[in-house]
């Protein structure tokens, strides 16, 4: 067995999701350029960077629906490129409002809840039982928005379609949660109520890992764990979360001199401002 094959088998044992020297180019353009982390069972990450600076392109290599130009990426054991994408997506909780605005807005949220089952964008091309449907409900009431199931999806405030997404990415019982900028478009106390909603959700899913894409250190959840910096598509820290989200590193990730703080968990970043 060949060095690369041992690795290989080494890394599908062993993570959730892991990037090894991952590099994306489009065209002639890098936009990921030697992107290496591992996230295990149980892991909260949370990944920030300014607009630009990777983040999208990682989470679509991280969900199965991009795969790298070189280097090595395991999504729930299967290397990306070596396994069928469309089946392994199947297996991956995901929110994005890329997704939200996708799904039929006719739709009752309990069928929205549903689709997330076989990760479809519709409820009518599977057969669902009684105990699929039943799950449904039970999510939305974990995620604090049972009272909706039977309201027309595009009639929700945006917190409250965000709060369904979560319980639709639950819906197959994933290993691994991605979370695009769930918070985008919220207002503070909707923000406030999302966070603490999800964080019920992952201490009843102990064992779940969760990548979340954000722009702001406000939104990163109390059970952040891991955090990774991008800037213009290269890593500037990764690592357990207290010592990336530091005033340094986040500084020179945003290109501003900013002050972080953190407050059992929940972090803040204001100007530092000079003497």
């Amino acid at each position: 067995m060949s060095y690369a094959v041992r690795r290989a088998h080494i890394l599908k044992k062993t993570s959730v999701l892991k990037f090894v020297g991952v590099n994306l180019v489009y065209q002639t353009q890098a936009v990921l350029s030697n992107i290496s982390f591992e996230v295990s069972p149980g892991d909260h990450w949370a990944v920030l960077g300014q607009n630009g600076a990777g983040k999208t392109s990682l989470f679509h290599i991280a969900s199965a629906r991009l795969r790298p130009s070189s280097g090595l990426a395991f999504v729930l054991g299967e290397q990306l490129g070596r396994t069928d994408m469309r089946q392994l997506r199947k297996s991956i909780g995901i929110s994005s409002t890329s997704v939200a605005e996708q799904l039929p807005w006719h739709l009752l949220v309990k069928e929205v809840v549903l689709t997330g089952l076989y990760g479809d964008l519709a409820p009518w091309w599977h057969a669902y039982d009684k105990t699929d449907r039943t799950r449904a409900v039970d999510l939305l009431e974990l995620a604090g928005v049972g009272r909706l199931s039977e309201r027309i999806f595009g009639t929700l405030s945006a917190g409250e379609r965000q709060q369904v997404m979560i319980a639709r990415a639950l819906m197959p019982n994933p290993q691994l949660l991605l979370l695009d900028e769930p918070t985008s478009g919220l207002d503070m106390g909707a923000r406030e109520h999302f966070l603490e909603r999800l964080g019920a959700l992952l201490l009843e899913h102990k064992g779940l890992a969760l990548l979340m894409i954000t722009h702001h250190i406000e939104d990163v959840p109390v059970s952040t764990t891991h955090a990774l910096v991008l800037k213009a598509g290269e890593m500037l820290a990764s690592g357990d979360a207290v010592g990336v989200l530091t005033d340094e590193i986040l500084s020179a990730a945003f290109d501003y001199p900013l002050k972080v703080e953190n407050y059992s968990g929940r972090y803040r970043a204001v100007a530092r401002l000079s003497k």
